[in-house]
């Protein structure tokens, strides 16, 4: 239980970062390689951890 609230934070958290991000570089490049990265984490996290 107590694992799973600790990944889903860092989900949370990725997302929050990834967000604040966005405001500042407005580059379209720059916005859809930083989708596809957290995507890919949260992917990554969703497939080792809460399956």
């Amino acid at each position: 239980m107590t694992n799973e609230i600790y990944y889903y934070a860092i989900a949370i958290i990725a997302i929050i970062i990834a967000v604040i991000l966005l405001k500042r570089f407005v580059g379209c490049l720059f916005r859809i390689i930083v989708t596809v990265v957290l995507m890919a984490i949260l992917g990554y996290i969703y497939w080792m951890y809460l399956r």
